[in-house]
């Protein structure tokens, strides 16, 4: 591994502790299986959705009837449990980094193989708890960004400047023809970075774009203003595609397949640069707000209907409601956007505190916690590591 050796990125060759090999190659091929998000997502969300709303305008507001495709049993999830209790006996701190992440992993990979049961539910809470005092700060903001409008700084003209002179101009977002759609400004970003990562439309999509290893997802047919469509490509190729590749040459696997929470707080970084570059502004806001409150709500054993509710008593219009009920509710409750505020929050808090930590959390699915240990096993690296926040 590269050691870090003061400020002037001078490195020594240490060797890689005798365990990491194999516990990176368990993780790394658990890391490549585990599809929470994916095994969540209702293959019939689209025509459900607009089932839905037909029963909630008559008034005959119901529970969905999502459909999902689960994960087939297996023993992964003993075998990652069996890996963290051996790594846990060892007195290292990087090797308690590992075998928290097996345990994240073995979580999820019991999530994949139980959408649409009421053990889902009880797994997600686990999965996203609560985790230290941003929660309770970011459950203020929310209330905050619901309702609040006012001192909401302005979109920064000087960091959007491949966007159009007419910021309200829609685009549909799988359009190939059309130069300003998310799926041909996506590649085109990609390949002026030489990123080798595939841009693919997905029909059975509720965000709007996602990152998978080597890939991109663009969810199709979906209206967007320019501006939208700049702020998606900025999160997702300096804030998930470039940590991924970053990671492939880092020394360490935990780089690769992440550390517990790692995924969490990476969304927390996106949204930070986001912040950065002006994108994190009132729409944008509220729409993080209304989620993490919809999220919160089916953690308290909200139903649908209730979570509904819950979103139109602040005044969002019924399909805005459904969709992000929906998006909390998949799954039978997997709410992972509870996590999207708390880990922005930790992540900024951070790097105030820590500005050099952003070459450790841009170099991979790094949490906060976890990049105080991974400080001493990361080299200095500013020429890769510079975050070009202004090409997106």
């Amino acid at each position: 591994m590269h050691r870090v050796h003061g400020d002037d990125g001078e490195t020594d060759k240490a060797r890689l502790p005798t365990w990491e090999r194999a516990a990176r190659d368990l993780l790394v091929r658990a890391d490549g299986l585990v599809h929470v998000v994916g095994r969540a997502t209702p293959s019939d969300l689209a025509a459900e959705l607009a089932a839905l709303e037909s029963a909630f305008r008559a008034g005959r507001a119901r529970e969905p009837r999502f459909h999902y495709e689960p994960a087939p049993p297996s023993a992964e999830a003993s075998d990652l449990e069996r890996l963290a209790d051996g790594l846990d006996n060892l007195a290292e701190p990087l090797a308690h980094l590992y075998a928290a992440r097996a345990r994240e992993l073995a979580l999820e990979r019991r999530m994949c193989e139980s959408p649409g049961i009421p053990a889902f539910l009880a797994l997600a809470r686990v999965r996203y708890a609560r985790r230290d005092r941003y929660d309770a700060d970011a459950d203020a903001l929310a209330r905050e960004w619901s309702v609040d409008a006012t001192a909401l700084a302005p979109v920064d003209a000087t960091a959007l400047a491949p966007i159009d002179a007419a910021r309200s101009r829609l685009s549909r977002s799988d359009d190939a023809s059309d130069p300003t759609s998310l799926v041909v400004r996506m590649r085109a970003e990609l390949g002026a970075r030489r990123l080798a990562v595939q841009v693919k439309v997905s029909e059975r999509m509720s965000a709007l774009a996602a990152t998978g290893d080597g890939v991109v997802y663009i969810a199709a047919g979906k209206r967007m203003a320019s501006v939208d469509v700049e702020r998606t490509v900025l999160h997702e190729i300096e804030g998930h595609a470039l940590p991924r590749h970053r990671a492939d040459s880092m020394p360490l696997g935990i780089f690769r397949f992440g550390t517990a929470h790692g995924t969490d707080d990476q969304e927390g970084r996106a949204l930070s640069i986001e912040e950065r570059c002006g994108f994190l502004v009132l729409g944008r806001r509220r729409e993080l707000a209304l989620r993490h409150l919809a999220c919160r709500a089916v953690h308290g054993a909200a139903s649908f209907v209730d979570t509904v509710a819950v979103l139109e008593g602040l005044e969002t219009p019924l399909p805005d409601a459904l969709r992000i009920a929906a998006r909390a509710h998949r799954g039978g409750g997997l709410a992972r956007e509870v996590v999207y505020l708390p880990a922005f929050l930790r992540v900024v808090a951070q790097l105030k505190r820590h500005p050099d930590d952003e070459r450790i959390l841009g170099a991979g699915r790094v949490s906060v916690a976890a990049a105080v240990v991974l400080r001493e096993y990361t080299r200095s690296r500013s020429d890769d590591s510079a975050h070009d926040t202004k090409r997106a």
